[in-house]
């Protein structure tokens, strides 16, 4: 199995850190005791904010295009194959030197640089080995699957796990396309199969105490999952591409096959997600579910016209006003373990706070810190699902 490139106690003091952070801009704990828990909890880690993280991210890959263009001038008289497997060495090179120079000896964890260098690496390494195959698209998406699958659990990359999804989705479609005839039309019924399959494995695994480093990950994969899911049974997206792309031709009046199943699975699907999300208290279910239900509404807005579309517009507004309005209102009291509010301090009213901090401050004591359960979640605001 694939192991971080950064330390897990590392990563947690951070988290700790970040935890306490919020506290303490929450007037729930002073700067004495926040002193003392970053004093507790110390961690090399270079990690600085999201603007300096943006700004060092544009540097690198500044400073990269330079390298890269001095590489391709000493190569560029090599023939197409030997660049080509220049660029796979350089690429290989730059995940070494991400680890060996960033992560290892500067300690950088997703400090922009990391990020730049990664994104670098693995463009050189997917364009090397496309071009060693005279760019097989076979090759090349199965390249994209290893390469951004490895990325994503060796450095925890949240972006690289995006892709890799996708490219597990694309290779689905491109190879079942490809056989033609039966299995192009069994695309979207595979879609929601193997996704709900993936979704299901996805959270078993948030589960395991071990994977929690890749909590954020998996997350990741879960909401891509349940909107692949959905895109397999939405009528507008199987509709597109059964004329745009498996040349379907449709007379006036005509529909697709099974039209019937994709405009319910149009409904359904979000329907679903909210109702389960709202009984199992899943807040990836209830956002991608929100989400969805829109997507539902343009759909069949595309199809059908309802009248004047600025007294839609106007209607669709005011419904969803009100219906904020109220549940805003309905959720001013827990229930069912959702409200408005945040519960940071509800959740740690009845604790003894000043006592935890202590004991964790005190003789080196850096045991766990015990796991608060309120609401739908183990931390945070009502409903959430998060922990450290």
């Amino acid at each position: 199995m694939i192991s971080s490139a950064y330390n897990q106690t590392n990563i947690y003091n951070l988290a700790v850190i970040k935890e306490a952070k919020r506290w303490f801009k929450s007037n729930f704990i002073d700067k004495d005791q926040f002193i003392a828990i970053q004093d507790a909890y110390k961690t090399p880690f270079y990690h600085p904010n999201f603007l300096i993280r943006l700004t060092l991210f544009v540097a690198t890959l500044l400073a990269l295009s330079g390298v890269t263009g001095f590489f391709f001038l000493i190569f560029a008289d090599a023939g197409k194959e030997a660049i080509s497997a220049m660029s796979v060495l350089y690429g290989v090179g730059s995940f070494v030197a991400l680890e060996k120079l960033f992560i290892d000896s500067n300690h950088h964890y997703k400090s922009g640089v990391t990020e730049a260098v990664l994104y670098h690496a693995c463009c050189f390494v997917i364009m090397g080995i496309a071009g060693i195959t005279d760019f097989n698209i076979h090759v090349i998406i199965w390249t994209c699957l290893i390469v951004f699958s490895f990325s994503a659990i060796r450095y925890l990359d949240l972006l690289c796990t995006i892709v890799a999804i996708l490219s597990l989705a694309y290779i689905i479609f491109y190879e079942f396309y490809n056989m033609g005839g039966i299995f192009q039309q069994v695309i979207p019924f595979l879609f929601i199969i193997f996704f709900t399959s993936v979704y299901f494995f996805t959270k078993r695994l948030t589960r395991k105490a071990q994977l929690k480093i890749w909590r954020n990950n998996l997350l990741i994969v879960e909401s891509a999952s349940l909107l692949l899911i959905y895109l397999g049974g939405n009528y507008l997206v199987v509709r597109e591409l059964s004329v745009n792309i498996m040349n379907l031709s449709l007379e006036e009046g005509q529909d697709i096959p099974f039209a019937i199943i994709f405009y319910a699975l149009t409904v359904i699907i979000p329907l679903i997600y909210l109702y389960v999300g709202i009984k199992k208290k899943d807040v990836v279910l209830l956002r991608v579910s929100l989400v969805l239900i829109a997507i539902s509404v343009f759909t069949f807005k595309y199809y059908y016209n309802f009248g004047h579309p600025e007294i839609t517009i106007i209607f669709a507004g005011i419904i969803l006003l009100l219906v904020s309005i109220g549940l805003l209102n309905y959720l001013k009291v827990v229930r069912s373990g959702f409200t408005r509010e945040n519960l940071l301090t509800e959740k740690w009213g009845g604790m003894n706070v000043e006592a935890f901090i202590i004991s964790q401050t005190m003789g080196g004591n850096q045991t766990a810190a015990p796991k608060v359960h309120g609401g739908g979640g183990s931390f945070g605001g009502g409903g959430a699902a998060g922990d450290f």
